[in-house]
């Protein structure tokens, strides 16, 4: 691979792109956008524009231009078509064909309003209370996807002026593809959900409808109604065979901001993912520096600064954790704009995908203005010298053990890349349950199971820290001699128990200087611990890739507490086995909102018989736990 030899472009900052999906904006030295381009894998695409591989005639212009390059990053390339379809129109870019002829992507109108509503395609979204879904950027796949409604779901197809002018059923009711509205009986409650159902396979939620078929056809074969059964069963097998879950490239009409967080120590990224009609929009993104508050504070904050203005207040916030006083700022910010203003913590579906994707493109872009930072290359040489490396480790992991009260015990790795935290190549470890906590013996099984697959996939890294003193180090370096010889170097890293070694003292903004014990860095066949100076930069590297470890462990433990407990609480009712916590944790979403409903609402939407549903109700009443974490 020819090296790459631009003045504004480095070969560091093309190996920090993304391989994900997306759209890359190319600027010049006016920071006007030239080009704005789509790829399956940004890394590889934008590439190219700089080894000579793409032959086309305007690259080479477009190329001498370019001084930087944005990456957006999209869930799929659906989205990113739409995407850069967007910012074409928007930036008008140079180096980009206009085509006067361009026609929009189709839509997916219903109106709710209508007595029967239809699904239609659309390629505009009138001015009107209709519900759009969409856009979809392939005909065929939107087409497809309301052939399988056609197949599945009995709605009508025909226009208004068909259904308001027939006498008797047509062909589409004879093969039962319609319930025939215009002129039978049909149930309105029946016919709601069929939309309901439908809007979901449109949103790529086919799963949930497949799931609530198969609750529906067990409800009717308990109660003898074989032939409802086998309708159901038969409309099951269809959407198995003929749907494949995806993103759908569109989101609901509602204006969502989708707020995403990245940081390390005291610099962080938020990034702000905007929908408005039902598309994503460029991103916007802010780089803050010496946010040494918490995240809960960070975030707060942000808020209050970023939506000042009524028309910049979108209808639904997303948000990837709670912050205080959540309710009053939905009063004031309902207030400003002059209607309901929500904010929502989503846990599942696509608005948890918008927090993920916001959360990517924050991390990006924080990479990217973070790219050759001098303290990071500073950090790593030294790192080199003082432990006596070959080179300096560009990757480091650090293991961790963690266990709550003597029990649950999990191990974590977190990995570091160019002293940056690279969360694809974190790792958790569930391990057997011990009559008494023993701290060497899980870190042997976590060495030797993680490495184990690091040596299949070629993944060791240069360094690994084990939390701990000599007594992890040693347990650890016994798994890596088993499983991957010499490689990779690992050492100990510990506070100062004895007092023979001076305390250090730091200062944190607003408040006193605090004494800590120094760290003592354990290497392999060697008595004396390594006391870096306090004020060393690979010290400060060492240490945040242990913090990191200890709340990702932290957090982990949290989350596994958090499960443990919900399947707890619904395991202790007998009649309650995996479909029914499934069905219930979907409706209801946490133990403490199952226990505050009533019975009716469990019989209506978990379909539970009353007995059951009662007996449920009882048992949660008379446990009543401090606490009920959400499941997840």
């Amino acid at each position: 691979m020819p090296a790459i030899e631009h003045p504004h472009i480095s070969e560091e900052r093309l190996k920090a792109l993304p391989s994900k999906s997306g759209v890359y904006l190319m600027k010049d030295a006016s920071d006007s956008v030239i080009y704005v381009g789509k790829a399956k894998a940004l890394r590889t695409r934008i590439r190219s524009y700089f080894n000579f591989s793409d032959n086309r005639a305007s690259v080479k212009f477009i190329v001498k231009k370019v001084v930087s390059i944005e990456t957006l990053i999209t869930e799929d390339e659906r989205q990113a078509l739409i995407l850069e379809a967007d910012l074409i129109n928007r930036y008008k870019p140079r180096y980009n064909i206009q085509l006067k002829d361009d026609r929009s992507h189709l839509l997916v109108r219903i109106d709710m309003d209508h007595q029967w509503p239809r699904l239609e395609l659309v390629r505009e979204r009138r001015d009107d209370a209709a519900r759009y879904i969409g856009p979809f950027a392939f005909s065929h796949e939107v087409r497809g996807l309301l052939d399988i409604i056609n197949r599945t779901l009995p709605l009508r197809t025909c226009s208004d002026k068909v259904i308001f002018n027939r006498v008797r059923p047509c062909l589409e009711h004879q093969i039962k593809r319609c319930a025939a509205p215009c002129c039978l009986d049909v149930n309105r409650e029946d016919y709601s959900e069929w939309l309901k159902q439908a809007i979901r396979i449109l949103e790529g939620k086919s799963s949930e409808v497949i799931s609530s078929l198969e609750e529906d056809m067990e409800y009717a074969s308990e109660q003898l109604r074989f032939e409802d059964a086998a309708r159901l069963r038969d409309r099951i097998e269809i959407l198995k065979r003929s749907w494949i879950e995806r993103p759908s490239a569109g989101y609901s009409g509602a204006a969502t901001d989708a707020i995403g967080v990245f940081r390390e120590e005291d610099k962080a990224e938020i990034s702000v993912l905007r929908v408005r009609g039902g598309k994503l929009e460029e991103p916007r993104s802010f780089s803050l520096v010496d946010a040494v508050v918490p995240d809960d504070e960070l975030l707060a904050s942000f808020l209050s600064n970023y939506y000042n203005h009524p028309e910049g207040i979108p209808e639904e916030i997303l948000l990837p954790s709670m912050i205080e006083d959540l309710e009053l700022r939905e009063q004031l910010l309902s207030e400003r704009k002059g209607e309901i203003v929500s904010f929502n913590l989503p846990q599942r579906g696509y608005k948890a995908r918008l927090i993920r994707l916001a959360e990517t493109n924050a991390k990006e872009r924080f990479n990217a203005s973070a790219l050759g930072s001098p303290e990071k290359i500073r950090a790593l040489e030294e790192l080199q010298e003082k432990l006596g490396l070959d080179q300096a480790p560009r990757t480091i992991e650090c293991i961790d053990i963690s266990h709550f009260q003597g029990g649950q015990t999990v191990g974590s790795v977190v990995f570091f890349r160019d002293g940056k935290p690279d969360k694809e190549g974190y790792r958790r470890f569930h391990l057997l349950e011990q009559t008494t906590p023993d701290d060497f013996a899980s870190m042997r099984e976590v060495v030797r199971r993680h490495l184990s697959r690091a040596v299949e996939e070629n993944t060791l890294p240069d360094l690994v820290v084990i939390d701990g003193g000599k007594g992890q180090l040693s347990s650890a370096l016994e798994a890596r001699d088993e499983v991957s010889g010499s490689s990779p170097t690992m050492i100990g890293l510990a506070k100062k128990r004895n007092i023979d070694l001076p305390y250090r003292f730091i200062e944190a903004p607003g408040r006193r200087k605090r004494a800590v014990k120094p760290e003592r860095i354990f290497r392999e066949g060697e008595k004396v611990p390594v006391v870096l100076a306090p004020d060393s930069e690979a010290l400060h590297l060492l240490e945040r890739v242990r913090d990191e470890a200890h709340r990702f462990a932290i957090t982990f433990h949290r989350k596994k507490r958090a499960k443990q407990q919900f399947r707890s609480a619904l395991d202790l009712v007998q009649g309650i086995g995996p479909k029914r916590r499934v069905s219930l944790l979907r409706e209801f979403g946490s133990v403490e909102a199952i226990k505050n409903s009533s019975v009716e609402d469990l019989v209506q939407k978990a379909k539970l018989p009353e007995s059951l549903a009662r007996k449920l109700l009882e048992t949660l009443a008379a446990k009543a736990p401090k606490n009920n974490p959400e499941g997840e």
